[in-house]
């Protein structure tokens, strides 16, 4: 007999629940449960689950759908925003990590445009406001990549000064 979606069943004597639920569970205890090992980085600061979401898994599996993959986990595309229809997506870790506050467009910008990591462009950027700013102890760029990030900088019309 097939069990309601989202129920937590017994395999082995092990309880296992589909991964919808494990993060709908998760999502609603980071947000509501002030014992929550991460409620001061959710709930703590204001964010919670709406109210349709929070009372029914079914409301949310029925908006949300099933993830893509087993690398898709749940995040907000506002950051600062609750956890609504509107404002949630099945998103990977690479997704998610340019929707952190503190990820800069302009590093993910380069990193793509030179084919190398996001904390390498982001070096490279702060590695020119250094050098502009006068400290040259740690200056490490060549001329040709300090050119490069120099010009990538000016088509933003971003200041290093």
């Amino acid at each position: 007999m097939p069990q309601p979606l989202g129920e937590v069943r017994l395999i082995n004597g092990k309880r296992t629940a589909t991964p919808e639920y494990r993060s709908w569970q998760m999502m609603k205890n980071r947000c509501h449960n002030p014992k929550a090992r991460d409620y001061a980085y959710y709930g703590g600061r204001g964010i919670s689950v709406c109210k349709r979401w929070r009372e029914s898994f079914v409301n949310f599996l029925a908006d949300m759908g099933r993830k893509p993959t087993p690398e898709h986990t749940l995040d907000r595309k506002r950051t600062a925003g609750n956890y609504t229809p509107g404002n949630c997506r099945w998103a990977t870790r690479e997704e998610q990590s340019r929707n952190r506050p503190y990820a800069t467009t302009k590093a993910w910008l380069l990193a793509e445009q030179l084919g190398v990591k996001r904390s390498t462009a982001a070096h490279m950027i702060n590695q020119v406001y250094a050098k502009d700013r006068g400290n040259l102890k740690w200056f490490e760029l060549s001329a040709k990549r300090e050119q490069v990030v120099r010009e990538f900088l000016r088509r933003r019309n971003v200041s290093t000064v």
